[in-house]
Parts: structure tokens; C-alpha cells; sequence
């Protein structure tokens, strides 16, 4: 509460016209002169607080751009990838080779 409207307005009216300011902010330059001042200055601090936000948030939003590493932890660079191999592919023999393998490795185990 000011000093010098502080035996004007009682404190139930200076809070009613704090909160309708708030309430009803607009930029420094569409406020008039013939405002009640207690709404001109409660314009004014929230001016201020408004502007030290936004200070706080461009710090913010700078500072999280970054991730820290920790001073301990050794970097490391690792080599390129290589490219993979084509793939090993096993030749299927159709049923009567099989059949054919199986009687010749009988054939010979005799």
C-alpha cells in the first residue's frame, strides 16, 4: 500500500482496485493519466514483473539448451559404421538328393 494513499482509500477499496488492475492490465502506452493511481501502480508492477519473467525465461530456455557433461566421464569417438555383410544363404537340395545323400553315406558306412 502507498504512503501517500494511504488516507484516502481504505484497504478493502485499494484491494478491489489492485485486483480490477491486474484483472484488466493493458500496455503503458493505452493507460490514461486520470486513472485512479493506485491502478497505475499496480499497472506498473506488473510491467516489472512481467518484464523480469521474461528475462527469466530466455535464461531458462537458453540454459536447456545445453546438457552438462560430467567433468569425470572420458569422451569417446567412435569409429564409422561399416557396412554388413550380404547374407550367407544355404542351398536347400530338393527331397530326392537328400534321399540320393543319405543311401550313398549308407552304401559306404557298410
Amino acid at each position: 500500500m502507498s504512503k501517500e494513499l494511504d488516507s484516502t482509500i481504505s484497504l478493502a477499496k485499494e484491494l478491489r482496485l489492485r485486483s480490477w488492475a491486474r484483472t484488466h492490465y493493458v500496455s503503458a502506452d493505452q493507460r490514461k493519466e486520470t486513472w485512479n493511481p493506485v491502478v497505475l501502480e499496480e499497472m506498473n508492477i506488473k510491467d516489472q514483473e512481467m518484464s523480469e519473467s521474461e528475462e527469466n525465461s530466455m535464461k531458462v530456455r537458453v540454459s536447456s539448451m545445453f546438457v552438462p557433461l560430467a567433468p569425470a566421464v572420458n569422451r569417446r569417438l567412435d569409429e564409422a559404421h561399416v557396412e554388413i555383410s550380404a547374407p550367407h544363404i544355404i542351398k536347400m537340395h530338393d527331397v530326392t538328393d537328400r534321399r540320393h545323400q543319405h543311401l550313398v553315406e549308407d552304401l559306404l558306412a557298410e
